[in-house]
Protein backbone atom coordinates (compact mmCIF):
# COMPACT_ATOMS: atom_id res chain seq x y z
CA UNK A 1 0.00 0.00 0.00
CA UNK A 2 2.90 2.17 0.91
CA UNK A 3 4.46 1.31 -2.20
CA UNK A 4 1.65 2.50 -4.25
CA UNK A 5 1.06 5.42 -2.53
CA UNK A 6 5.16 6.57 -2.75
CA UNK A 7 4.60 5.22 -6.57
CA UNK A 8 2.15 7.73 -6.90
CA UNK A 9 3.47 10.48 -5.28
CA UNK A 10 6.92 10.47 -7.83
CA UNK A 11 4.45 10.19 -11.04
CA UNK A 12 2.60 13.62 -9.34
CA UNK A 13 6.30 15.53 -8.74
CA UNK A 14 7.10 14.43 -12.79
CA UNK A 15 4.26 15.61 -13.85
CA UNK A 16 4.44 18.80 -12.01
CA UNK A 17 8.25 20.01 -13.11
CA UNK A 18 7.36 18.81 -16.84
CA UNK A 19 4.22 21.41 -16.35
CA UNK A 20 6.90 23.72 -15.22
CA UNK A 21 9.34 23.25 -18.08
CA UNK A 22 6.07 23.26 -20.51
CA UNK A 23 5.50 26.96 -19.26
CA UNK A 24 8.71 28.09 -19.01
CA UNK A 25 9.37 27.12 -23.43
CA UNK A 26 6.16 29.20 -23.53
CA UNK A 27 7.50 32.77 -22.79
CA UNK A 28 7.73 34.72 -25.61
CA UNK A 29 11.69 35.49 -26.61
CA UNK A 30 12.40 38.77 -25.83
CA UNK A 31 10.57 39.15 -22.17
CA UNK A 32 11.83 38.67 -19.31
CA UNK A 33 10.48 37.12 -16.36
CA UNK A 34 11.79 38.97 -13.12
CA UNK A 35 12.00 39.94 -9.77
CA UNK A 36 9.86 43.02 -8.53
CA UNK A 37 10.90 46.25 -10.41
CA UNK A 38 12.29 45.00 -13.34
CA UNK A 39 10.83 46.05 -16.87
CA UNK A 40 9.85 43.94 -19.45
CA UNK A 41 11.67 44.22 -23.25
CA UNK A 42 8.55 46.47 -24.93
CA UNK A 43 8.87 49.24 -21.43
CA UNK A 44 12.34 49.25 -21.98
CA UNK A 45 12.34 49.92 -25.52
CA UNK A 46 9.64 52.57 -24.89
CA UNK A 47 12.02 54.22 -21.74
CA UNK A 48 14.87 54.17 -24.31
CA UNK A 49 12.78 55.98 -27.41
CA UNK A 50 11.62 58.49 -24.87
CA UNK A 51 14.85 59.43 -23.60
CA UNK A 52 16.13 59.61 -27.27
CA UNK A 53 13.32 61.81 -28.32
CA UNK A 54 13.92 64.58 -25.32
CA UNK A 55 17.70 64.35 -25.91
CA UNK A 56 17.71 64.88 -29.92
CA UNK A 57 17.17 68.24 -31.31
CA UNK A 58 13.42 68.61 -33.65
CA UNK A 59 13.93 68.90 -36.87
CA UNK A 60 14.35 72.23 -38.98
CA UNK A 61 11.14 72.25 -41.13
CA UNK A 62 13.02 73.56 -44.96
CA UNK A 63 10.65 76.08 -47.09
CA UNK A 64 10.51 75.37 -50.60
CA UNK A 65 12.35 78.11 -52.51
CA UNK A 66 9.95 80.57 -53.95
CA UNK A 67 9.98 80.40 -57.66
CA UNK A 68 9.98 83.51 -59.29
CA UNK A 69 7.97 83.93 -62.73
CA UNK A 70 9.15 85.23 -65.69
CA UNK A 71 8.44 89.11 -65.96
CA UNK A 72 8.02 91.11 -69.47
CA UNK A 73 9.02 94.73 -69.44
CA UNK A 74 8.23 96.90 -72.56
CA UNK A 75 10.68 100.21 -73.35
CA UNK A 76 6.95 101.74 -74.53
CA UNK A 77 3.97 100.37 -75.11
CA UNK A 78 3.48 102.90 -78.06
CA UNK A 79 6.18 102.92 -80.86
CA UNK A 80 5.65 105.33 -84.04
CA UNK A 81 6.18 104.14 -87.98
CA UNK A 82 9.56 103.82 -88.91
CA UNK A 83 11.26 103.70 -85.41
CA UNK A 84 11.89 100.99 -82.76
CA UNK A 85 10.81 99.92 -79.44
CA UNK A 86 12.73 96.85 -76.75
CA UNK A 87 11.49 93.96 -74.64
CA UNK A 88 13.33 92.64 -72.11
CA UNK A 89 12.29 89.26 -69.97
CA UNK A 90 13.62 88.78 -66.60
CA UNK A 91 13.49 85.77 -64.62
CA UNK A 92 13.75 82.93 -67.38
CA UNK A 93 16.36 80.10 -67.17
CA UNK A 94 14.79 78.48 -70.43
CA UNK A 95 16.34 78.58 -73.79
CA UNK A 96 15.94 81.18 -76.18
CA UNK A 97 12.86 82.53 -77.71
CA UNK A 98 12.13 83.05 -80.81
CA UNK A 99 9.19 84.50 -81.92
CA UNK A 100 7.08 86.54 -84.10
CA UNK A 101 6.34 90.39 -83.25
CA UNK A 102 2.72 92.02 -83.66
CA UNK A 103 3.27 92.47 -87.71
CA UNK A 104 4.11 89.21 -88.31
CA UNK A 105 8.03 89.18 -88.37
CA UNK A 106 10.59 86.67 -87.24
CA UNK A 107 12.35 87.69 -83.96
CA UNK A 108 14.48 86.55 -81.49
CA UNK A 109 15.86 87.82 -78.15
CA UNK A 110 19.43 88.04 -76.66
CA UNK A 111 21.03 87.52 -73.18
CA UNK A 112 21.92 90.47 -71.92
CA UNK A 113 22.40 91.46 -68.11
CA UNK A 114 20.96 89.30 -66.66
CA UNK A 115 17.88 89.17 -68.74
CA UNK A 116 17.06 88.81 -72.44
CA UNK A 117 16.76 91.26 -74.90
CA UNK A 118 14.91 91.82 -78.50
CA UNK A 119 14.90 95.34 -80.65
CA UNK A 120 11.90 95.87 -82.78
CA UNK A 121 11.30 97.89 -84.96
CA UNK A 122 8.22 99.27 -86.96
CA UNK A 123 8.61 99.92 -90.46
CA UNK A 124 7.23 102.68 -92.42
CA UNK A 125 4.20 100.91 -93.97
CA UNK A 126 2.99 99.45 -91.04
CA UNK A 127 -0.68 100.47 -89.99
CA UNK A 128 -1.28 102.52 -87.31
CA UNK A 129 -3.45 101.14 -84.66
CA UNK A 130 -3.46 98.60 -81.90
CA UNK A 131 -1.96 95.50 -81.96
CA UNK A 132 -1.17 92.27 -79.79
CA UNK A 133 2.85 91.16 -78.80
CA UNK A 134 2.43 87.94 -77.57
CA UNK A 135 5.55 85.71 -76.51
CA UNK A 136 5.26 82.06 -75.26
CA UNK A 137 7.35 81.07 -72.03
CA UNK A 138 7.55 77.22 -71.61
CA UNK A 139 4.04 77.22 -72.46
CA UNK A 140 2.75 80.44 -71.01
CA UNK A 141 1.47 83.10 -73.29
CA UNK A 142 2.11 86.64 -72.47
CA UNK A 143 0.35 89.22 -74.28
CA UNK A 144 1.30 92.53 -74.32
CA UNK A 145 -0.95 95.56 -75.86
CA UNK A 146 1.20 98.03 -78.68
CA UNK A 147 -0.30 100.88 -80.17
CA UNK A 148 1.45 102.34 -83.12
CA UNK A 149 1.60 105.35 -83.76
CA UNK A 150 0.85 107.56 -86.92
CA UNK A 151 3.44 109.40 -88.65
CA UNK A 152 3.08 111.71 -91.94
CA UNK A 153 5.88 111.58 -94.51
CA UNK A 154 6.66 113.44 -97.54
CA UNK A 155 6.00 112.95 -101.28
CA UNK A 156 9.39 113.67 -104.15
CA UNK A 157 9.18 113.75 -107.60
CA UNK A 158 13.06 113.08 -108.47
CA UNK A 159 14.04 113.86 -112.56
CA UNK A 160 17.11 111.26 -113.37
CA UNK A 161 18.63 111.01 -116.57
CA UNK A 162 18.15 108.56 -119.04
CA UNK A 163 21.82 106.98 -119.37
CA UNK A 164 21.47 107.06 -115.22
CA UNK A 165 17.91 105.39 -114.63
CA UNK A 166 19.15 102.42 -117.41
CA UNK A 167 22.11 101.34 -115.55
CA UNK A 168 20.09 101.15 -112.30
CA UNK A 169 16.32 101.34 -111.78
CA UNK A 170 15.91 99.58 -115.32
CA UNK A 171 18.87 96.87 -114.62
CA UNK A 172 17.97 93.91 -114.11
CA UNK A 173 21.88 93.39 -113.47
CA UNK A 174 22.03 96.18 -110.70
CA UNK A 175 19.17 94.90 -109.23
CA UNK A 176 19.80 91.52 -108.85
CA UNK A 177 23.43 92.43 -107.50
CA UNK A 178 22.17 94.36 -104.91
CA UNK A 179 19.60 91.94 -103.70
CA UNK A 180 22.48 88.55 -103.93
CA UNK A 181 25.22 90.37 -102.15
CA UNK A 182 23.96 94.03 -100.20
CA UNK A 183 20.43 92.61 -98.83
CA UNK A 184 21.34 89.61 -96.99
CA UNK A 185 23.41 91.93 -94.44
CA UNK A 186 19.61 92.96 -93.37
CA UNK A 187 20.03 89.60 -91.19
CA UNK A 188 23.23 90.18 -89.85
CA UNK A 189 22.81 89.55 -86.04
CA UNK A 190 25.51 90.11 -83.45
CA UNK A 191 24.26 89.56 -80.34
CA UNK A 192 27.01 91.95 -78.53
CA UNK A 193 26.85 95.31 -78.23
CA UNK A 194 29.54 96.62 -80.75
CA UNK A 195 28.73 100.73 -80.30
CA UNK A 196 30.37 102.78 -77.93
CA UNK A 197 27.57 105.67 -76.65
CA UNK A 198 25.84 107.86 -78.70
CA UNK A 199 25.56 107.82 -82.80
CA UNK A 200 27.61 110.82 -84.47
CA UNK A 201 25.89 112.33 -87.33
CA UNK A 202 28.35 110.53 -90.33
CA UNK A 203 29.43 114.19 -92.02
CA UNK A 204 31.10 116.53 -89.84
CA UNK A 205 31.19 119.55 -92.58
CA UNK A 206 28.11 121.40 -93.57
CA UNK A 207 25.02 119.43 -95.28
CA UNK A 208 21.85 119.82 -96.66
CA UNK A 209 18.75 117.22 -96.24
CA UNK A 210 17.70 116.75 -99.99
CA UNK A 211 15.57 113.86 -99.05
CA UNK A 212 14.29 112.76 -95.63
CA UNK A 213 13.60 109.29 -94.19
CA UNK A 214 10.04 107.82 -95.47
CA UNK A 215 9.52 109.73 -98.46
CA UNK A 216 7.47 108.49 -101.12
CA UNK A 217 9.83 109.35 -104.15
CA UNK A 218 8.32 108.92 -107.68
CA UNK A 219 11.06 108.66 -110.43
CA UNK A 220 10.94 109.85 -114.03
CA UNK A 221 10.49 106.70 -115.31
CA UNK A 222 7.05 106.29 -113.32
CA UNK A 223 8.88 104.10 -110.63
CA UNK A 224 8.37 104.41 -107.03
CA UNK A 225 9.92 103.72 -103.69
CA UNK A 226 9.63 104.62 -100.21
CA UNK A 227 13.24 105.82 -99.44
CA UNK A 228 14.55 103.94 -96.49
CA UNK A 229 17.38 106.59 -95.32
CA UNK A 230 18.40 110.03 -95.32
CA UNK A 231 19.78 111.50 -98.22
CA UNK A 232 22.66 114.24 -97.16
CA UNK A 233 23.82 116.52 -100.02
CA UNK A 234 27.32 117.83 -99.03
CA UNK A 235 30.53 118.70 -101.29
CA UNK A 236 32.32 115.92 -103.40
CA UNK A 237 35.08 114.30 -100.83
CA UNK A 238 33.44 115.25 -97.87
CA UNK A 239 34.62 112.67 -95.21
CA UNK A 240 32.20 110.28 -94.44
CA UNK A 241 32.80 109.04 -90.44
CA UNK A 242 31.34 105.61 -88.99
CA UNK A 243 28.26 107.10 -86.95
CA UNK A 244 29.87 104.69 -84.18
CA UNK A 245 32.08 101.69 -83.18
CA UNK A 246 31.15 98.19 -85.28
CA UNK A 247 32.54 95.88 -87.50
CA UNK A 248 32.44 96.37 -91.04
CA UNK A 249 30.74 93.57 -93.12
CA UNK A 250 30.26 95.44 -96.45
CA UNK A 251 32.97 97.16 -98.21
CA UNK A 252 32.14 97.20 -102.45
CA UNK A 253 31.08 98.87 -105.47
CA UNK A 254 26.98 97.93 -106.23
CA UNK A 255 25.91 98.99 -109.98
CA UNK A 256 22.56 100.49 -108.22
CA UNK A 257 23.84 102.23 -104.96
CA UNK A 258 27.67 103.01 -105.86
CA UNK A 259 30.44 102.94 -103.23
CA UNK A 260 28.88 101.01 -100.41
CA UNK A 261 29.77 100.42 -96.94
CA UNK A 262 27.79 98.68 -94.63
CA UNK A 263 28.64 98.26 -90.74
CA UNK A 264 27.55 96.37 -87.64
CA UNK A 265 26.99 98.08 -84.66
CA UNK A 266 25.58 95.18 -82.39
CA UNK A 267 22.50 93.92 -81.66
CA UNK A 268 20.86 93.85 -84.98
CA UNK A 269 21.96 97.62 -85.26
CA UNK A 270 23.80 98.39 -88.69
CA UNK A 271 24.48 101.65 -90.59
CA UNK A 272 24.45 101.70 -94.71
CA UNK A 273 26.05 104.35 -96.63
CA UNK A 274 25.68 104.64 -100.50
CA UNK A 275 27.14 106.55 -103.44
CA UNK A 276 30.21 107.52 -102.05
CA UNK A 277 33.33 108.67 -104.27
CA UNK A 278 35.59 105.79 -101.73
CA UNK A 279 35.88 103.51 -99.90
CA UNK A 280 38.75 103.91 -96.92
CA UNK A 281 37.83 100.69 -95.45
CA UNK A 282 37.83 96.69 -95.88
CA UNK A 283 35.06 94.38 -95.37
CA UNK A 284 36.59 92.48 -92.15
CA UNK A 285 37.72 95.82 -89.97
CA UNK A 286 36.46 96.91 -86.88
CA UNK A 287 36.13 100.75 -87.10
CA UNK A 288 35.91 103.51 -83.89
CA UNK A 289 33.33 105.55 -83.95
CA UNK A 290 34.56 108.91 -85.90
CA UNK A 291 37.11 106.83 -88.34
CA UNK A 292 36.89 108.11 -91.76
CA UNK A 293 34.96 105.32 -94.18
CA UNK A 294 35.01 107.05 -97.23
CA UNK A 295 34.32 110.45 -99.12
CA UNK A 296 31.02 111.59 -100.49
CA UNK A 297 30.09 110.96 -104.16
CA UNK A 298 27.94 110.69 -106.77
CA UNK A 299 27.96 106.91 -107.93
CA UNK A 300 25.18 104.86 -108.58
CA UNK A 301 21.71 105.68 -108.99
CA UNK A 302 22.35 109.35 -107.67
CA UNK A 303 21.62 113.14 -108.92
CA UNK A 304 24.44 115.01 -107.98
CA UNK A 305 26.78 114.61 -104.53
CA UNK A 306 25.33 113.39 -101.39
CA UNK A 307 25.40 110.88 -98.69
CA UNK A 308 22.78 108.24 -98.47
CA UNK A 309 23.00 107.32 -95.14
CA UNK A 310 20.53 104.60 -93.35
CA UNK A 311 20.16 102.95 -90.22
CA UNK A 312 18.48 99.22 -89.71
CA UNK A 313 17.13 97.73 -86.71
CA UNK A 314 16.68 93.96 -86.93
CA UNK A 315 16.62 93.93 -90.63
CA UNK A 316 14.34 96.84 -90.93
CA UNK A 317 14.87 100.21 -91.74
CA UNK A 318 14.06 102.93 -89.20
CA UNK A 319 14.62 107.09 -89.36
CA UNK A 320 18.75 107.39 -88.68
CA UNK A 321 18.09 111.25 -87.68
CA UNK A 322 16.40 109.68 -84.41
CA UNK A 323 18.94 107.39 -83.63
CA UNK A 324 21.89 110.04 -84.27
CA UNK A 325 22.65 111.99 -81.14
CA UNK A 326 21.60 109.24 -78.84
CA UNK A 327 22.26 106.02 -77.58
CA UNK A 328 19.47 103.12 -77.81
CA UNK A 329 18.33 102.75 -74.40
CA UNK A 330 18.98 99.24 -73.94
CA UNK A 331 18.78 99.53 -70.14
CA UNK A 332 15.56 100.89 -70.26
CA UNK A 333 14.44 99.01 -67.09
CA UNK A 334 16.60 100.51 -64.65
CA UNK A 335 15.64 103.74 -65.45
CA UNK A 336 12.34 102.25 -64.14
CA UNK A 337 13.45 100.89 -60.96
Amino acid sequence: MKRKFFLKALILLAGAALAAQLCACSVPAGNVISGQGSLSYSEESEASLSEAEQSSEPEQSSEPEEVLQPKITLSSNEVQRGSFMIVRIENYDGKAVEYKDFLGYERSFFEYDGGWLSLIPVKTAAKAGNYVLTIILDGVRYDNDITVTERDFEEQYLTVSPSTLEQTLESDYAQTEFYEKAEPMKKVFTPQKLWNGEFICPLEAEYKVSTSFGTHRTFSNGATERHNAVDMAAKGGTPVLATNSGSVIFAQYLQLTGNTVIIDHGMGVLSWHYHMRSIDVNEGDFVEKGTKIGEVGTTGLSTGNHLHFGITVGGIFTDPMKVVGTEPQIDFWKAEA
